[in-house]
Parts: structure tokens; sequence; C-alpha cells
């Protein structure tokens, strides 16, 4: 049996996520609150919470910027973000800021339970369909133009992330902690892709871009 907590400020969600869960076999939901700041107040070490279900969007503000103060009470918490945000701004600061998978709203309460359990149990990443295929897409490497319609340079994989998280006005700071690397491994990615690019600003790699 796991236990789950669940932020959520849709009242009529609430109760029948509560319901669907108080039937399960395998989750519990031992918390159930409609704010961050609730969740923060009312945990304790004995719930022994291995998920939170957290909504992106609370009485209008986003809760993204509140994932590292869960984390902060429990660094070992899976945090998956349950919502029906889908832009890819929203996702990867998501992720940026800790959350370990992306679930959308349009998925029935078994299939939840079930992706639930599919991540505890080890056996990978929450993510919706739709979610993943935007996370493929925008890490895909490209090849992009140097001098000439004929003349083309390779990034690295790493490195078209970085190009497009910069792009999308995400910090060094918060690319370093998506990519797992220090912020001047962000920096050494950067001068090479200068470096590749023949450029030296981010006014030319935008236009490069």
């Amino acid at each position: 049996m796991y236990n789950i907590a669940i932020i959520e400020d849709d009242l009529e969600l609430r109760k029948n996520l509560s319901e669907y869960f108080a039937r399960s076999e395998h989750v519990d939901c031992v918390l159930m609150v409609d704010t961050v700041e609730k969740f923060i107040k009312y945990y304790r070490d004995f719930l022994e919470i291995n998920l939170v279900l957290l909504d992106v969007h609370l009485n209008g503000q986003s809760s993204i910027r509140s994932i590292p103060l869960i984390l902060q009470r429990n660094p070992e918490i899976d945090i998956v973000m349950f919502t029906v945000a889908d832009d890819s701004e929203t996702i990867f600061q998501a992720i940026c800021n800790g959350a370990t998978g992306y679930l959308l709203k349009d998925i029935s309460f078994t299939q939840l339970e079930e992706q639930i359990l599919f991540n505890l149990n080890g056996e990978g990443a929450l993510l919706s369909p739709a979610v993943a295929k935007k996370i493929i897409n925008y890490f895909k490497p490209k090849s992009l133009p140097l001098t000439s319609p004929n003349e083309v340079v390779e990034l690295s994989e790493k490195e078209s992330i970085i190009v497009k998280m910069l792009k999308d006005g995400i910090s060094y700071i918060e690319i370093a902690q998506f990519l797992g690397i220090s912020i001047n491994g962000v920096r050494y990615h950067i001068r090479n892709i200068y470096r590749k690019l023949q450029i030296k600003s981010k006014g030319e790699l935008w236009r490069k871009t």
C-alpha cells in the first residue's frame, strides 16, 4: 500500500478522488488539501507520503514555484503535476522546479492509479502521452545553418536542450538543475554552442536559431 497526498482546489474533483482511493487496495490518500500552504501545515512525517499529486493552478495561482517547499519537507517525495495545462513552458518549469511527473486530467481514475503504481514501483516516470511527445519534440537535436544554405552544424542533444531552454527564458540555474550539472557546466556548453555556430552573443543565437 502506497500513501499519496493530493493538492487540488476543485472541490468536486477532490471529493471524487477521495471516494475512489478510499476503495483502492494499493493506494491510500492520507492527506487532501486545496493549497500548498495547507499541505506544509498539516504534513507530518508519520504520514509517510510517497507521492504528491499537485494541480498547476490553485485558486488562479501557479503552484510550480512551491514545489521546492514540499521537497524541503521530504526530498524523497515524488511530485506529479495533475493538470489541464499542457503548454511546453509550464511542463518544463515544473520539471526544472523538481516535479518527477506530469499527467493531464483527461485520464480516468483507474488509469491515474495505474500510472501512480507504475511510477512508485520504479517502472518509469509519469508522463501523459501528449506531454511525452512535447518533451521529445522539444529536445530533438536540430541541424542549424551556418553561413550558407549548404553549410550546417550539428549540436549535441545537451546543447540543443540548452538552446531551447535559453530561448524559452529559462535561467542558467534552472537549466543546471534540470540537466544535473553545475552553472559552470552550462556556461561551458554555451561556449561550445557559440563556437560551433560562429557567434558571439545571445542576439546572434536568437537570429541563428
